[in-house]
C-alpha cells in the first residue's frame, strides 16, 4: 500500500482535506489546484503529510521527479533523512516499489525510474536547473522568497509530462511574525479582514488554482486539551512566553510589537515576591560589575549585581579609556568583587583590557555581542541568547524589581527580535532600538550582561545558618 498502511490508517480530517483536494481533478471536472498552502500549529503533521504525498507520487508516475526543502541542509538530514520515524517510515515495500538511497545526496530513486530530492534552500545553486515535478517548502516562512519566485515557480511553469499530472507547489508552516509566508496565504485563500482567517482546516474561498487551510490548536483535537492548559499555565508561571505560545499554537501572527521578550507586564510582576524574606535564605553570593561602554556621545552605564539586585548603578559621559576603568574598579571596590562583564565591542575592549591587566588581577568577562553563542541552534548570535536569558530569569521570578525606570524602559525596547531564515533569533539592530527609545539602550544591555555574567562567576560569599536569621554576609575578600 502507498502510502503505507500506517500512515494512510491516521490521517485525520484536515489531512483528507488536503488529499481530496489534491486528487480532485481525477473525480469530477473542477480546474485542478497546482498550490496548496498550510498554515498549521506545531505536531499538526504537516511535514508528514508532504513527505508521504511526494513518495505516493513518484511511485504513481514513472520517471517524475520530486523535491521537499526545508530552509536549510542541515535542517532537512536532521528533521527528514535522518529521523527515523519520517523518511524512512513513509517509504513503501520494496516488494511493492524497489527504491535505492543516496545517502550523500539524500535522494532517493525509485524502481520506476522516479527520484526524491531532499534538500535545504542555503544552497540555492545546488537547486537551479532541476526539474521537479512537484515541490514542497516546508517551514515556508523561514525560507527566503526568492527560493521560489527565481527557483520553482519558473520550473513549476513547465508543461508536464505525458500522463503526469500538473506540476504543483505546497507551502508549509507555522507562523514567524507577519512576512511573505502569511501574504501568501492571505492572496491564497482571499482574506481581506484578519478576522475571518480560517480556524479548523480548509478555508470556505480561495483563488483560483490554490487550497488554503489554516489549522489552530484549540480547534484541531491533535494535542490535548490538558497539554495545552499546561502549556497555559506555564506561560502564567512565566515559563513560556505569552507569544511564542500564541504564535506555535494557535498560529497566531505576532507582530513586531509582539516579539518582545520582555515585557512591562513580565517586569511588573518582580513586585509580586517578598524579596526581603527570600534574600536572607540564599545560601551563595554571587557579584558582577557589568559595564556597556560608550565613546559616541552615549552614556557610559555601569551595574553592581549581588545575585538577582542591582546594589548599584551609574551612568558616566567619559570619553577616555582610563577613565572608564577607574569607575569600573570604584564600583567593585564598593561591591566587595573582582568580577567583571564589559561589552567589548570597539573601544570597549580597552576598558575590558585595562581591567584584565591590572595587578588586582580582575576576573573579566569580554562580552561581544556578535559572537556565536552556547546555544547555536536556537539563537543566531550572542546578543540574543543574553537578552533570552535575562528574559527567563525575569519570566520566573528570579531577580529582584528593577527600580530605574530608564533601564526598564529600554529592557523592553532593546528585546524586540526577530527570526531568521534559518530559524535562529536575532534581536533588532541597535540603530532600530535607540530610533524608538530615543537613545542607546546603554543601562537596558548593562543589566542583560550583568544577568548573563554573574551566572557564570563563582559564588563570593557564604551564609553559615546562623547568619541567615540576620542577614549577616562573610565574603571570601573580607576574612
Amino acid at each position: 500500500m502507498i502510502p503505507n498502511r500506517q500512515f494512510n490508517t491516521r490521517l485525520r480530517y484536515h489531512e483528507k482535506q488536503v488529499l481530496k483536494a489534491f486528487d480532485q481533478h481525477t473525480a469530477t471536472k473542477n480546474p485542478i489546484l497546482r498550490f496548496f498552502i498550510l498554515e498549521w500549529h506545531r505536531r499538526a503533521a504537516k511535514t508528514t503529510l508532504s513527505i508521504n504525498l511526494l513518495i505516493r507520487e513518484a511511485c504513481k508516475y514513472p520517471k517524475s521527479k520530486y523535491v521537499y526543502v526545508a530552509p536549510t541542509q542541515v535542517w532537512a538530514r536532521d528533521i527528514i533523512w535522518d529521523d527515523p520515524t519520517m523518511i524512512w517510515d513513509s517509504l513503501p515495500d520494496k516488494a511493492e516499489m524497489g527504491w535505492k538511497a543516496n545517502e550523500q545526496k539524500m535522494l532517493i530513486k525509485f524502481a520506476n525510474g522516479s527520484m526524491l530530492k531532499i534538500g535545504g534552500s542555503d544552497k540555492p545553486d545546488s537547486l537551479r536547473g532541476i526539474d521537479a515535478d512537484g515541490v514542497v517548502l516546508d517551514e515556508w516562512a523561514l525560507i527566503k522568497p526568492t527560493t521560489w519566485s527565481e527557483i520553482f515557480r519558473p520550473i513549476i511553469a513547465g508543461d508536464p509530462k505525458p500522463g503526469h499530472r500538473a506540476r504543483w507547489a505546497m507551502f508549509l508552516y507555522t507562523p514567524k511574525g507577519q512576512n511573505h509566508a502569511t501574504a501568501m496565504f492571505n492572496i491564497a485563500a482571499c482574506i481581506v479582514d484578519q478576522q475571518t482567517l480560517p480556524t479548523d482546516g480548509k478555508s470556505l474561498t480561495a483563488k483560483a488554482g490554490w487550497f488554503a487551510s489554516r489549522l489552530i490548536a484549540d480547534e484541531s483535537g491533535i494535542i490535548s486539551r490538558d497539554e495545552l492548559d499546561l502549556m497555559l499555565q506555564e506561560v502564567a508561571d512565566g515559563l513560556v512566553a505569552q507569544v511564542e505560545y500564541d504564535q506555535e499554537m494557535q498560529c497566531k501572527r505576532a507582530t513586531d510589537e509582539e516579539r518582545t521578550l520582555i515585557t512591562s507586564a513580565m517586569l511588573d510582576r518582580l513586585n509580586t515576591v517578598n524579596w526581603n524574606a527570600l534574600r536572607i535564605t540564599e545560601p551563595k553570593i554571587r557579584r558582577i560589575v557589568a559595564i556597556d561602554p560608550a565613546f559616541g556621545g552615549d552614556q557610559c552605564a555601569l551595574k553592581g549585581f549581588e545575585n538577582g539586585r542591582v546594589l548599584h548603578q551609574k551612568q558616566v559621559n567619559w570619553t577616555m579609556t582610563h577613565e572608564v576603568v577607574f569607575e569600573g574598579k570604584e564600583m567593585a571596590r564598593r561591591l566587595n568583587t573582582k568580577n567583571f562583564i564589559v561589552d567589548c565591542i570597539g573601544n570597549g575592549k580597552g576598558v575590558a583590557d585595562g581591567l584584565a591587566i591590572d595587578r588586582a588581577e580582575y576576573h573579566v568577562q569580554y562580552f561581544n555581542s556578535a559572537e556565536k553563542c552556547e546555544d547555536s541552534d536556537r539563537f543566531a548570535n550572542k546578543k540574543a541568547e543574553a537578552v533570552e536569558f535575562a528574559a527567563q530569569e525575569i519570566r520566573r521570578l528570579e531577580v529582584e524589581p528593577i527600580t530605574d525606570p530608564e533601564t526598564r524602559r529600554q529592557l523592553v525596547g532593546l528585546s524586540r527580535y526577530k527570526v531568521t531564515n534559518a530559524g535562529k533569533m536575532i534581536m533588532r539592530s541597535n540603530d532600530d532600538t535607540k530610533k524608538e527609545l530615543g537613545c542607546s539602550p546603554d543601562r537596558g544591555l548593562a543589566y542583560v550582561y550583568g544577568r548573563y555574567g554573574i551566572a557564570r562567576v563563582l559564588p563570593e560569599a557564604h551564609r553559615t545558618e546562623g547568619d541567615r536569621g540576620r542577614g549577616v554576609q562573610k565574603t571570601a575578600m573580607s576574612m
